[in-house]
């Protein structure tokens, strides 16, 4: 009898782990989506000038001198819209990003791969992260710049989104000696859309395709008249409620082109 019970639970055992073994086999293989890098690339222009450095001055196609002593923006909210028109909303702070003059690539990580026909984004910052503290623990590195602030301390004016300052003749005959201007926009209400024309691209697994940008500055001032002193500065959070503000802000998206 004790050696029928053995057998029994021999039997048992081994059934168990056939039954096992049957499941661990048949279970699906998990699967990721693969991935790419899509780096956006910015150049900072005046007209068909790439600006090199600061305070030196360029000339306009129509003959009109500028300069740019700072020029920096937030870029958030991105979406890459496929072939068929659906998007794709690059995620959390791999979406948004402070573009300088100095630096002109900043990559998209983890890109689902396919094919796109164009990109949209923000200039400046939704309302939720316009609303941080500059220490805030997840967004310091991108609040945290003096450069960026209406004020000290920031609340409750919230940041600048883009803060472009320089030099630019003001005369009708283009041959003055430039004078300074300096446009801080900012406030919720000036977040700006950008939508670029179809061009398209493809994210390829572990690769790195390059969407090529140009920032033109003059395209700032279109429909500015030059010669008044106060079209000249924006520089507070009440200011950016003027019509110059509203102007400049609606000239934002004319800056953008491909290269």
């Amino acid at each position: 009898m004790k050696n029928y019970i053995l057998l029994v639970a021999l039997l048992t055992f081994i059934f168990s782990m056939n039954s096992c073994k049957k499941n661990k086999t048949t279970d699906p293989t998990p699967t990721t989506t693969p991935t790419g890098t899509l780096i956006m690339h910015l150049h900072t222009n005046i007209d068909t000038n790439e600006v090199d450095s600061y305070d030196t001055l360029y000339t306009t196609a129509e003959g009109r001198s500028m300069s740019l002593h700072l020029a920096q923006m937030y870029i958030s909210g991105i979406q890459l819209v496929k072939l068929d028109g659906t998007t794709y909303d690059v995620p959390g702070t791999g979406g948004k990003f402070l573009k300088v003059m100095e630096t002109e690539g900043y990559p998209l990580q983890n890109i689902p791969v396919g094919n796109y026909k164009s990109i949209r984004f923000k200039v400046g910052l939704d309302a939720a992260t316009n609303a941080l503290n500059p220490t805030d623990a997840s967004e310091s590195s991108l609040l945290n710049i003096p450069a960026m602030w209406f004020s000290t301390p920031v609340q409750p004016d919230g940041y600048v989104f883009a803060n472009v300052q320089g030099t630019i003749d003001t005369s009708a005959a283009m041959n003055k000696t430039p004078v300074t201007f300096s446009y801080k926009i900012g406030t919720n209400a000036n977040l700006v859309s950008v939508s670029m024309p179809d061009q398209n691209y493809s994210v390829s697994s572990g690769g790195t395709t390059y969407s090529h940008m140009i920032i033109d500055y003059s395209q700032l001032f279109s429909g500015i008249q030059l010669n008044q002193v106060a079209n000249l500065s924006v520089g507070t959070a009440a200011e950016n409620a003027s019509s110059i503000a509203t102007l400049i802000k609606n000239n934002i998206p004319l800056m953008f082109h491909y290269e």
